[in-house]
Parts: C-alpha cells; sequence; structure tokens
C-alpha cells in the first residue's frame, strides 16, 4: 500500500500543513462569531451590560488573529504552496455530479439506498462551504477593519453582518457533519491526527481515492497474485 500509509486500514487525507491552516481559520473565525452573537444578541438591547468591552475586544483579537495566523501558517509551510493551489482549484471545478451531489445529499441523509456520485478530495457541499469562504474572507477583513476605525461605518457594518448571516447554516452544517452525523464524523480525524479510515475515503471521495491510491493497489493485488 501506499507509503503515506499508518496502517493498511487508514489513509493520509491532509497533511499538517492543511490541518494547520484550517484550524488557523476555523479557530478564529468561530471565536469571532461567538463573540458576534454575544455582541448583538445580549448587548445590543442592553449596551450599558458589564463585560461588554471584553467580548469586544476578544472579536477584534480574533479578528487580527484571522487575518495573521493563516498567513504564517501559509508562509511557514510555503514549500506545499502546490497544494494549496490544487486544493483551491479543486474547490472551483464542478461537474455535474457535484450538483448531482447537491441535489441528492439531503434525500441521502434519510434514505440509505439513494446512492450519491462519487467525489473528488473535497464533496459538493465542501466545495461551496470552501468557495464562500474564500469569496468572503478578504471581506471580513476588510469591513471589520474599516468598521474598528471609523466606529460609524454603517455599510461595512452591514456588509459584515450579511456575511455572518449567510456563513450561519454553512458553518453549522460543517460543523453537525464533522462532530454529530455518524455516518461522516469519522472523518473529524482528517484534520486532527490527518488520516482517515480507508473505507471511509473509498465511499466518501472515490474518485479522489482512486487518484490517490488506486495504483498502490494494483500493485499490491499484483503481487499477492505472484506470491500465489
Amino acid at each position: 500500500m501506499s507509503k503515506n500509509n499508518k496502517s493498511s486500514e487508514k489513509v493520509l487525507r491532509f497533511r499538517s500543513s492543511e490541518r494547520q491552516v484550517h484550524w488557523a481559520i476555523s479557530i478564529p473565525f468561530m471565536v469571532c462569531y461567538a463573540t458576534a452573537l454575544v455582541l448583538v444578541v445580549a448587548y445590543g438591547p442592553n449596551p450599558n451590560w458589564p463585560f461588554r468591552e471584553v467580548f469586544s475586544w476578544t472579536h477584534r483579537i480574533s479578528g487580527v488573529c484571522l487575518f495573521i495566523l493563516p498567513l504564517f501558517v501559509i508562509l511557514k509551510s510555503r514549500h506545499d504552496l502546490k497544494l494549496y493551489f490544487y486544493n483551491i482549484k479543486q474547490a472551483w471545478v464542478w461537474g455535474m455530479e457535484d450538483f448531482k451531489f447537491l441535489c441528492l445529499m439531503g434525500l441521502a441523509t434519510v434514505n440509505k439506498k439513494i446512492k450519491l456520485p462519487e467525489q473528488g478530495k473535497f464533496n459538493a457541499a465542501e466545495k461551496l462551504n470552501f468557495m464562500i469562504l474564500m469569496s468572503t474572507y478578504p471581506l471580513y477583513i476588510i469591513t471589520g477593519t474599516i468598521i474598528w476605525i471609523t466606529n460609524k461605518a454603517l455599510l461595512s457594518w452591514l456588509i459584515h453582518f450579511g456575511m455572518a448571516i449567510v456563513a450561519t447554516p454553512f458553518m453549522f452544517g460543517h460543523v453537525f457533519m464533522a462532530t454529530l452525523n455518524p455516518e461522516t464524523r469519522v472523518a473529524l480525524s482528517g484534520m486532527i491526527t490527518g488520516y482517515v479510515d480507508r473505507h471511509f475515503v473509498k465511499h466518501h471521495h472515490g474518485k479522489w481515492y482512486k487518484e490517490e491510491f488506486g495504483k498502490d493497489e494494483e500493485d499490491a493485488e499484483h503481487h499477492e497474485n505472484e506470491d500465489k
């Protein structure tokens, strides 16, 4: 089997640099989201409640981290730039199987007889999430900076807030699939250790699995046949 495998039951799905970029974005973003929710829901109607500045500065600092940490990780692991560009390309290149996946994914969760089309490194839902993140990321940084500096930038605040509303279902959907859904939560190990169960990858990312590990399996089967 592939030299990337820890064992015959695991395959390397994400390298260390990919995982670091993921957490460098997701952790500050979720802190930003949580503090913004508190500021809007709790302190919006009651701006004089105590500890407002604590949440406000936590939001700002996590926003700075959202800008600095991914850049730091990317620069530190610049030898993997080709991999980053590959991932970006995967997110933006769509085929009919991706649209079919989006149409059927809801039904497939309640009806196991429905077969979803083979997916690449990212399924269509992950691609959509990735595309929205890439499109809004610079706008979050720009509008957040304007709001911080001017403190009266209504248009920037509306854009900032609107993007957070749009991101809400995608973020919660992503968290649900990674932590609660029994069919897909096994994939979370890919963003922690880098390794995922081979059968899961075969089933959920069959196209990518064949590209990455198909040759290894063919060679292994060939050697087994020779031994017989």
